[in-house]
């Protein structure tokens, strides 16, 4: 399992200003059926997390957010047509951005530094989902709170 400071990737810098206090919007977004719905049962008993909507690929992803606004995207990195990177990439230029973390069952430094150059605040290995989305989020957390109190996380 990685360290959690190796979940978060370093020079992203998340909007939060759409999410409400103490509340993350999240739209989730994986082609799998059964990982999508788990996922969806795990973050419904986040206390945190507002789930508003699942998508089954980047393109249903795009108008999703488009639709929704969310603060954050989980989203597979693998997924047919429009993949979870290069959905990221045009995810990023949306106004409000949202927070994204990717996920994989796939873990290599190749990934990661995909995932970076996409613009992912994140990445959580889907065989560790539990424990390293808990780190990320905590994370995720302490970056809106430093960017509602104008301190530095």
């Amino acid at each position: 399992m990685a360290a959690s400071s190796d979940l978060i990737l370093p020079g992203t810098q998340p909007s939060l200003e759409n999410a409400p206090p103490h509340r993350i919007r999240t739209v989730v977004v994986d082609d799998s059926d059964t990982f999508l719905e788990v996922t969806c049962d795990l973050l419904d008993l986040e206390n945190v997390i507002d789930l508003l909507a699942a998508a089954s690929d980047g393109v249903e992803a795009l108008s999703t957010v488009a639709r929704l606004k969310p603060a954050l995207v989980l989203m597979d990195v693998d997924m047919p047509g429009l993949d979870g990177l290069s959905a990221a990439v045009l995810l990023r230029e949306m106004s409000p951005s949202p927070a994204i973390v990717l996920m994989s069952s796939e873990d290599t430094h190749q990934l990661r530094a995909d995932c970076r150059r996409a613009g992912a605040f994140g990445f959580v290995n889907k065989l560790n989902f539990r424990d390293e989305f808990e780190a990320v989020l905590q994370r995720l957390l302490r970056r809106g709170e430093a960017q509602t109190t104008g301190q530095k996380a």
